[in-house]
């Protein structure tokens, strides 16, 4: 079966909160290099947004290095260093060996380079350089990540990628609210069947497609999919897929 990337979760409203944060938006200044840069994944709601960018002239699938940055309301936690620590403390359960080395640090923003060894699922190292910015109610989280498994980055590129990220920042929307972005999800499986009747939260993201008639597409091109291919766990898995917006309220705790 064609696995999707699951892409990151907005972070969720802080708990006891019912108002959700006013709506703003991320900003790429011009004159750092984002003109260098195509946005392959672009989703917003009223919780966040999500957009990855890869070099232009690079296929979302095979590129060389990736951006993704995302913007959620501001966590629990009272720091960057404090979300870091967290960070670090997930990767230590996924790999057998992370190091984490700081390149920047203030009270609001941590810049720092994240080495992992031995990751589940993944062959060689994984490294990223990472930013992460509390401004105002919002947490913005930038990556600069090697899609191929690397120690580190040639100086030149590490400086230019510092520089793209530290760039970013979020200003107010233009709008009061920007357009939901839609995921395809599954159903989860329980007892060696799909269980359609679970609370959306317990389902599978498979991929987010933006509007809803690409997220139809993508069902579609899926379920052609996995009957060409003829697998019948495949075939039940996407079965009763379905199509439901970033902003539904289902959604949390995904």
């Amino acid at each position: 079966m064609l696995t999707f990337a699951r892409p990151l979760t907005i972070a969720a409203a802080q708990a006891g909160g019912t108002a959700e944060p006013q709506s703003g938006q991320l900003s790429l200044p011009q004159g750092m290099g984002w003109d260098d840069w195509q946005v392959v994944r672009d989703q917003h709601s009223q919780r966040g947004t999500v957009r990855v960018l890869v070099p232009k002239g690079e296929a979302a699938a095979t590129a060389k290095v990736r951006v993704v940055l995302v913007q959620g309301p501001k966590p629990a936690f009272d720091s960057p260093q404090a979300i870091l620590d967290n960070v670090v403390q997930t990767a230590k359960q996924q790999c057998q060996k992370v190091t984490a080395h700081s390149i920047r640090k203030s009270a609001e923003d941590l810049i720092y380079e994240l080495r992992g060894y031995g990751c589940a699922g993944q062959k060689g190292g994984r490294y990223l350089l990472q930013r992460i910015a509390i401004i105002k109610e919002w947490e913005l989280r930038a990556t600069y990540a090697s899609m191929s498994p690397s120690d580190d980055l040639p100086a030149p590129e590490k400086a230019q990628a510092i520089k793209l990220l530290s760039s970013v920042t979020i200003v107010p929307a233009t709008s009061p609210k920007a357009s939901a972005g839609w995921f395809l999800i599954t159903p989860p499986k329980t007892n060696s069947h799909y269980d359609t009747s679970a609370p959306s939260s317990k389902w599978k993201i498979e991929e987010g497609a933006g509007t809803l008639e690409k997220c139809r597409e993508l069902q579609t091109f899926l379920s052609s999919l996995v009957h060409k291919q003829g697998n019948p766990n495949d075939i039940e898995a996407v079965k009763d897929a379905r199509c439901i917006s970033m902003d539904d309220p289902g959604l949390e705790g995904n």
